[in-house]
């Protein structure tokens, strides 16, 4: 089912909201808010022919019993403000301020925007889903989703929202926070270790959350490795365990594109909403 919300002042974005097969207005679901949400479930209508699969994944999880039941909300990203919506905003505190200039000419047209969308999704989204569909009122009910850049926006939105989310699945998770083209613009010490000072203050108790962090070994995913180490050991040194609550992998021969995201999917969708 498709929606159009009201986002600012004069703008408004389309959202997806999918529901299992045999959706019951008597059941609490869990709800999973995926970025992106062009990419989610129908290649005819993408702009590279590929999809997420979410709908036949989400499906087959919840009836084999495998996770509790939930919806899937699609938010379509914006895209000519996508950098800009899903850059962790407070790492520019961290950040030097001339570099900072420069990339909100180039890059962010002008001003970052993430932390009014995670605030419009927790302000007009998450209300509007409650008053629509049957959805838990908890916040151990509800999560985000992303890939790339996405993965950023989810990790940032946990960090930032933890009243609002109690886990994030970040795949194939941006850790470079750069365009590609930019990456050798010392991107360790402009970007990298700046988000990971924020993250090391705002990051969640690991007793709070669930957290699902991976990437791939080839395209893109291929130059990540330095730099997803680095968030590795941020993470690790805030007290999170590899365990039923944080899970960090590396998948062999895969690529950074919704095929190799689809291919996987139901391994961190299992891990956020298994069934106790």
């Amino acid at each position: 089912e498709s929606y159009l919300i009201p986002f600012g002042d004069s703008s408004s974005r389309q959202v997806l909201i999918w529901l299992p097969k045999n959706y019951n207005p008597t059941v609490k679901y869990a709800t999973i808010y995926m970025h992106d949400g062009q990419m989610l479930f129908d290649s005819t209508t993408t702009w590279n022919k590929k999809e997420w699969r979410v709908d036949e994944t989400s499906d087959s999880l919840i009836s084999n019993g495998i996770t509790r039941p939930f919806i899937v909300v699609g938010i379509y990203n914006d895209p000519p403000n996508r950098y800009a919506e899903f850059f962790p905003q407070k790492t520019i505190e961290y950040m030097d301020t001339a570099y900072v200039r420069k990339l909100n000419k180039n890059l962010w047209n002008g001003e970052l925007r993430a932390d009014a969308y995670l605030d419009w999704i927790c302000q007009q989204l998450i209300p509007f889903v409650q008053k629509t569909y049957s959805v838990s009122h908890k916040r151990t009910d509800r999560f985000l989703i992303g890939s790339s850049m996405g993965g950023l926006i989810s990790l940032y939105g946990l960090s930032e929202k933890t009243n609002y989310f109690g886990g994030a699945a970040c795949l194939s998770i941006h850790t470079p926070m750069i365009n590609f083209q930019m990456i050798g613009d010392d991107a360790m010490n402009q970007l990298v270790l700046p988000f990971n000072q924020y993250l090391s203050k705002r990051l969640p108790s690991p007793k709070k959350v669930i957290l699902y962090l991976d990437r791939g070994t080839e395209t893109l995913d291929a130059y990540y490795g330095p730099y997803h180490e680095v968030l590795l050991k941020t993470v690790e040194n805030h007290g999170y365990q590899v365990g039923p609550k944080f899970l960090s992998l590396v998948w062999e021969k895969t690529a950074h594109d919704e095929v190799s995201w689809a291919n996987r999917l139901a391994f961190p969708m299992k891990f956020l909403l298994i069934k106790e």
